[in-house]
């Protein structure tokens, strides 16, 4: 019968997976301190250990804690109660019970990462039978091992930042996500206890979610950054919240709080942290595809090429998906054939994302996705990266903008909204989607995310893609009673005193677009009287500008082939150039009397026409900027003064042939002065091209040996970093052993003293070596006395000479002992010999025994 899973979980060992470098040696210390002798549970350490030093951990754990500790061997079984330790140039992991070691590969990359692999290879263990931790060390390694566990559903600890000697270790796996408690290593071993009691549920008390210190903290956001997180999910915000707390390594919200309120960077650490930027070219490549093929296709189709294409894209983050969009609907339209406009609008309410997005600026791993075809088609290669092409650049805006308090876009054809809604409570989502309806056009369409919907709306639009969320509105613009347009104030309350105020001092929306329309009749009013009662004209500026046209002067007025250019030489009818530049000649060169010729213009409608051409400035200054042509076709009936009857008949003449003349000359004259100058110019810049060509080889050149140096140092770099880790573990390791060594010293000083017993050792030159302090106060030596010889610096006794003593030992070897009285106190003085120095390396030597009786 196979075995329950209950059954299968009780015979897998509990095992505490810890990972600690830099600085790891105290916190280890503390946590066995707290260990009891028999946990039930086997413990394995992995450190960054310097492949040519024995460590001393084993010494030192064992001085804290009464459990085995062994090092680890291949194939070695776990057991409870026992301490593992890893062994330097290894890779360690766990096959079931098992262990498995490799040894590092030579030319492997570094620097290498054995916490990593050993949290790594836990993964397929029984979560509830795990436990990793996190201590004191710099780097990442563990951070990613870690996520994966955590994933697994392990718990995950970390060493809290105010007590760790180097907090990069355990801040890299806070940065992850992954940490389910930050703890001081003392308390850890009684929360493992009780995780592997009842579970990793419930281990901890987080704040209550919009309790009163999560409000206070929210409040200081708002005041700061103008965001109201209210909106927001509370179990989200508050997730967030003790994510950035344990990072700076605060105890409480309390604590927290203050720091925030004196803090503004503080502040703006977490308003980063609040901000999910999730987002990514591509970031979903069956659901960008779906949105090419039922939408940004059937825009690029539209027949209509006179209305620019609208989409908005809120929430857009650096831009990522922004461009997506733009490269996919230009794609679109090269493929339709269409030269139909398009104008997108990112919008963030981060204004950090939004100056990284209007960059365009991108790291190679960052186009990943996007195809090569397309990435040579819109992005530019730059030194570190890729940038966006102004010509698609252009047809983006990036803004700042609070999809919840500011009012939206309008006339859109598309809004990408994903992955935004989920965070946002139910009220907000709706106030959202009512926003996307008001600025959508008729069959406008609505993108959202995966796990999000329009929910009340739903009678709003049609499903266009069940799978990718995509719709399209189908519904008249709602009343405004459905709609409600944000305000700034109607969300703001922690700025404003009085919230019953709001409503009476915010002017109500059917006010403003009362307003509105009525500013849009008085324009239309000014248009028909224009039309009715202004002169059929042209208005022009000194530089032949053209500002705008009344009456009958649209029928010269040709602006369908040219867009850019309002000049008369581009837009007025041909046969009117001559009378009309005539005329602003004359005025520019001081005749401010009106010019009137009369000439024969052949319209598409009526064919050749008699058309009397009246030029002047309209408040006959010299230095006027705008001049009238007020135009009159024969047969017409204008209601302005002029009128062709009583305007006489002026031909062209030889005076303007003389006058155009003249400024032909002129511009002749300027034209060959800017053709020299511009040869000069181009000369220089031949000249200084080839000299900057040659310059850009050499730095080019310069800048591949600066980056193969590069390559070099930043490789040295990670091998000093690890051998700077080894180094730290090794130099914790020799001051603790350092203290036991010196406690050692103070407790042998003890025990001579409460044998009444002074001693002296000598080497076999009969040089001081070391010597009690019962000698050093009853002889008076000192620390410069070490290494000088016994025969000048030693004690001088009435019944002895310890020359002759210690010749009389190196002579026979035998032990030499004398009695008598030294000082009026009896003395039994004996020098023996012994052997000095470390195993592999000792030498021979004598020890004096000065016993009083």
């Amino acid at each position: 019968m196979d075995k329950t899973i209950g059954q299968l979980s009780r015979e897998v060992v509990p095992l505490v997976a810890i990972g600690a470098s830099a600085g790891g040696l105290e916190p280890l210390e503390a946590f066995f301190d707290a260990v009891s002798d028999e946990p039930g549970v086997a413990y394995v350490i992995v450190q960054h250990l310097s492949p040519d030093y024995r460590s001393m951990m084993n010494e030192l754990l064992a001085r804290r804690s009464n459990l085995p500790i062994k090092h680890v061997k291949d194939g070695m079984q776990l057991e409870i109660n026992t301490i593992y330790l890893n062994r330097p140039n290894e890779y360690l992991e766990l096959e079931g019970n098992l262990f498995r070691t490799f040894t590092y590969i030579d030319g492997e990359g570094l620097p290498h990462l054995p916490i990593d692999r050993f949290f790594t290879s836990l993964s397929s263990r029984d979560w509830n039978r795990t436990v990793a931790i996190v201590l004191s060390g710099s780097g990442s390694d563990g951070s990613k091992g870690a996520q994966i566990l955590h994933d697994a559903g392990a718990a995950v600890l970390v060493q809290s930042m105010h007590e760790a000697s180097f907090p990069s270790m355990p801040r890299a796996v806070l940065l992850s996500g992954s940490v389910d408690r930050v703890l001081d290593a003392t308390d850890m071993p009684g929360v493992v206890q009780d995780i592997f009691a009842h579970g990793k549920i419930g281990t901890g008390a987080s704040p209550r979610p919009m309790g009163d210190g999560i409000k206070k903290i929210l409040a200081i956001l708002e005041a700061q950054h103008n965001v109201d997180f209210s909106n927001y999910k509370p179990a989200n915000v508050n997730r967030r919240i003790v994510r950035r707390l344990h990072l700076r390594g605060h105890a409480s919200l309390e604590e927290y709080e203050e720091v925030l309120s004196q803090s503004p960077t503080a502040v703006s650490e977490l308003f980063e942290d609040m901000l999910i930027g999730v987002t990514e070219f591509y970031r979903d490549a069956d659901a960008m595809a779906s949105l090419r093929t039922n939408v940004l296709d059937q825009l690029a189709a539209d027949t209509d090429e006179t209305a620019p294409i609208k989409i908005w894209v809120p929430a857009c983050a650096s831009g990522e998906e922004v461009y997506t969009i733009a490269i996919e609907l230009s794609e679109a339209l090269r493929e339709a054939g269409s030269d139909r406009r398009f104008r997108i609008i990112g919008t963030d309410i981060h204004s950090g994302s939004i100056e990284t997005a209007s960059r365009g600026f991108y790291t190679e791993d960052k186009l990943e996705r996007v195809p090569d075809d397309l990435r040579a088609r819109y992005f530019d290669a730059k030194p570190g990266g890729y940038v966006i092409q102004s010509t698609l650049r252009q047809k983006i805006i990036f803004s700042t903008h609070d999809l919840i308090s500011d009012p939206p876009f309008m006339n859109l054809d598309l809004v990408s909204c994903r992955n935004l809604m989920i965070y946002f409570e139910e009220e907000p989502q709706a106030s959202a989607i009512s926003m996307f309806i008001f600025g959508l056009l008729a069959q406008g369409y609505l993108f959202l995310g995966a796990s999000e919907s329009v929910g009340k709306f739903k009678t709003a639009f049609e499903v266009v893609d069940p799978r990718w969320r995509i719709f399209r509105k189908v519904a008249r613009t709602p009343s405004l009673a459905q709609v409600k347009i944000p305000s700034k104030r109607e969300f703001s309350f922690s700025r404003n005193p009085h919230p019953s105020r709001i409503s009476d001092e915010r002017t109500p929306l059917r006010t403003q677009i009362n307003a509105v329309r009525s500013r849009e009749i008085l324009i239309r009013s000014y248009d028909i009287l224009l039309k009715r009662y202004a002169p059929s004209s042209i208005l022009l500026s000194s530089q032949s500008t053209v500002l705008n046209w009344f009456g009958a002067a649209a029928e010269v007025i040709d602006t369908m082939n040219n867009l850019a250019d309002w000049t008369v030489q581009e837009i007025v009818h041909p046969d009117l150039h001559f009378p009309i530049n005539v005329g602003i000649e004359k005025l520019r060169l001081g005749h401010l009397t009106t010019h009137t010729r009369t000439v024969t213009v052949n319209l598409a409608e009526k064919g050749p026409t008699r058309c009397t051409v009246e030029v002047e400035a309209l408040n006959l200054g010299p230095d006027d900027d705008l001049i009238l042509v007020k135009v009159a076709f024969e047969g017409s009936q204008p209601s302005s003064v002029l009128d062709i009857k009583d305007i006489p008949v002026e031909v062209t003449n030889s005076d303007d042939v003389t006058v155009l003349t003249k400024r032909v000359h002129v511009l002749e004259r300027d034209l060959r002065l800017t053709e020299e100058t511009l040869q000069h110019v181009t000369e220089r810049l031949e000249a200084s091209g080839e000299e900057l060509q040659a310059s850009n080889e050499e730095l080019q050149a310069s800048n591949e040996e600066l980056q193969a140096s590069n390559e070099e140092l930043q490789s040295s770099n990670e091998e000093l970093h690890a051998v700077n880790e080894e180094l730290v573990s090794v130099s914790a390791e020799h001051e603790r052993k350092i203290d036991m060594l010196s406690e050692l010293n103070e407790t042998t000083e003890s025990v001579l003293q409460l044998l009444n017993t002074g001693v002296i050792i000598l080497d076999e030159e009969n040089q001081l070596r070391r010597f009690s302090k019962m000698i050093e106060r009853d002889f008076l030596l000192q620390e410069h006395d070490i290494n000088r010889s016994v025969d000048i610096v030693g004690p001088r006794l009435e019944f002895a000479d310890l020359a002759e003593m210690t010749a009389a030992l190196w002579k026979t070897g035998e032990p030499q002992i004398k009695t008598g009285t030294h000082s009026g106190r009896p003395m039994t003085l004996e020098v023996r010999k012994t052997m000095l120095g470390v195993a592999g390396d000792r030498t021979p030597g004598a020890i004096i025994l000065f016993r009083w009786d």
